[in-house]
């Protein structure tokens, strides 16, 4: 099986802001990057179509579809919970004492209020393994986020975590990879 990762679209929010789970209104490009994500994929049948339920995802996955009823959500999919960090900048977030315990160890240190990066992996995994279960057929288009992505990746093709963010992420870039059982 061929899973077509998806990073949403450019978000209509300031650079540095950590946005996790917070729900975040596409950018005004968003019609441009949906139709160059169309070109990118054209020739390809998805026989699934899953996505995060977060608004930017969502509505990238529905114009894949000409029933958006056919997306299937999944709260899995989602991005890293930030918790009390959400809509606070990376340099006010990055003073506290909690960021610095964080920083030394996101693998399995949670967020305040949120998850460690360790949780976003188990989320992916239990997805994966349901996938695996599930006839998916042989191309499945996931729209997701960054982190996700990576995590995917991680597991996927048994990358070391701390490695995945060696893997760069550009808005609406297309990560492909080969599911096997």
């Amino acid at each position: 099986m061929k899973l077509y990762l998806v990073r949403h679209t450019k978000v209509d929010c300031f650079a540095g802001v950590c946005y996790g789970q917070s729900e975040i209104e596409v950018n005004i490009t968003f019609n441009v990057e949906k139709s160059m994500l169309a070109g990118k994929l054209q020739n390809i049948v998805f026989d699934k179509i899953y996505s995060s339920p977060l608004k930017r995802c969502a509505i990238l996955a529905e114009a894949f579809t000409n029933s958006p009823e056919k997306v299937i959500y999944d709260q899995r999919l989602m991005e890293l919970n930030f918790g009390k960090w959400e809509g606070k900048t990376w340099n006010e977030i990055e003073k506290s004492e909690e960021a610095k315990l964080w920083f030394n160890d996101y693998l399995n240190t949670p967020c305040p209020g949120g998850e460690s990066y360790t949780d976003l992996l188990i989320r992916v995994q239990d997805f994966l393994t349901d996938l695996k279960k599930e006839d998916s057929g042989n191309n499945v288009l996931i729209i997701c986020h960054g982190g996700t992505i990576r995590a995917f990746h991680a597991i996927i093709n048994k990358v070391n975590p701390q490695k995945a963010f060696d893997l760069k992420l550009d808005y609406g870039q297309v990560v492909e990879i080969e599911l096997k059982n």
